[in-house]
């Protein structure tokens, strides 16, 4: 549709080949928007997905007051769930996050 970007998946390199990488599963560079959003406070937001795996996902977004272990439900390619954000770092004047998928259907 009009606006969207498609999303492209790439494979990362295994682990052994990353260097000090700690994750275990295998992630996927992408291209695409995440639509995200909070109950308290009550705002919607969207970002720019940078990769994804099945347990997580991470994107750039504006909400530079994301912290750690703040909970905000996603949207992004037909997934859609409840997300913890495991850590933020700003980047000339964007965030980046990393988001923890938590199990199960329940919307905040």
């Amino acid at each position: 549709t009009k606006g969207r970007m498609p999303l492209v998946h790439t494979e990362l390199k295994p682990e052994t080949e990353r260097g000090s990488e700690r994750r275990a599963e295998p992630r996927y560079l992408v291209a695409g928007e995440v639509r995200l959003w909070q109950v308290s406070p009550d705002a919607a937001f969207s970002g720019h997905l940078l990769d994804t795996a099945s347990t997580g996902f991470r994107a750039r977004h504006g909400r530079l007051s994301l912290a750690s272990g703040q909970l905000v439900n996603f949207l992004f390619c037909g997934r859609s769930g409840v997300a913890r954000a495991i850590w933020t770092r700003i980047l000339d004047g964007e965030a980046e996050t990393g988001f923890r998928i938590l199990p199960g259907d329940l919307p905040l």
